[in-house]
């Protein structure tokens, strides 16, 4: 089995006496799009440098590809990283600052223009080849960086809140283009966009104080009933092996059984309660967030 795209265990960072990062767990498993979230001042900023290499350790470990990025700089050319702040030079069309870019990795001539001229065709940038970069709006310039970002050859792919200040619109759109770009990439996306994380995400890792509050799919869990089941019955009322359950707003009944939906529901029936609705509760992103890193 290949090493994972990324593996931090029980990472500290300090930045002088203060512990930003305190015994962080991360796993981003290769060719997924994964989630780092947390609230301002969680410790996402400094996780991405410790992956970049950029920063000392206090204690614990950071892998990258099954190499540490601080010992070895190479590990900087299997990245590639979106800021926040896009780094476009402004006098320069886009198609110049990606040429620009390319020759950064190792591209020249007409090996370089090929491949902005490619990345500028698959953000769907329409005139990215004349008028210069800082006279474009705010999100045809994040969908330029974007493609900046994906036309290189890293094998991992960090995005830094690529649809921040955007409207809802063009956030879309940069969704769609990262979906597509990223099925033969590992994506890490930093994001405050819990819907975003929900929608681009297969894992997410929840950071708070410095510690990781939650790793796994952006639904909670992947097991069959893992947030129970709600039930409602034609009776009315519902009981589970002798105690009766309370009944929520919406009717239905919240049983946390501990079996599959078809044991649970074989049980109920068997019981007497004549079912009419069953379904496995599912949570969103938000709830676990608010759960997990909305306290301070």
């Amino acid at each position: 089995m290949s090493d994972p795209a990324v593996l931090i265990e029980r990472l500290a960072v300090d930045y002088g006496r203060n512990r930003v990062l305190d015994g962080l767990d991360m796993t981003v498993e290769r060719n997924t799009v994964h989630g780092l979230l947390g609230r301002n001042g969680a410790g996402k900023t400094t996780t991405i440098r410790a992956i970049t290499g950029l920063l000392r350790e206090a204690s614990g470990s950071v892998s990258v590809l099954g190499r540490t990025p601080r010992r070895d700089p190479g590990v900087r050319r299997l990245l590639s990283i979106l800021p926040s702040d896009d780094g476009l030079l402004p006098g320069l069309s886009v198609l110049e600052n990606l040429v620009c870019w390319a020759g950064f990795w190792g591209m020249t001539g007409r090996e370089a223009e090929r491949a902005a001229s490619a990345a500028i065709e698959a953000v769907g940038m329409e005139g990215g080849n004349t008028g210069r970069t800082g006279s474009l709006s705010t999100g045809n310039r994040r969908l330029a960086a974007l493609a900046r970002t994906f036309m290189v050859p890293g094998e991992i792919v960090i995005l830094d809140e690529p649809t921040s200040s955007l409207d809802p619109v063009v956030s879309a759109r940069i969704r769609d283009v990262i979906a597509g770009m990223s099925r033969d990439r590992t994506v890490i996306l930093s994001t405050h966009n819990l819907e975003e994380a929900q929608e681009l995400c297969s894992s997410v890792t929840i950071i708070n104080h410095g510690r990781s509050v939650f790793e796994g799919p952006p639904d909670g869990g992947d097991a069959e009933g893992a947030g129970g089941y709600l039930v409602k019955s034609e009776s009315g009322a519902v009981s589970w092996r002798g105690a009766p359950l309370e009944r929520r707003d919406d009717g239905f009944f919240l049983l946390d059984s501990g079996l599959s939906a078809a044991d649970t529901l074989a049980e109920l029936v068997a019981s007497g309660i004549r079912v009419c609705e069953f379904r496995p509760v599912v949570h969103s992103l938000t709830d676990i967030f608010m759960d997990r890193a909305g306290s301070e």
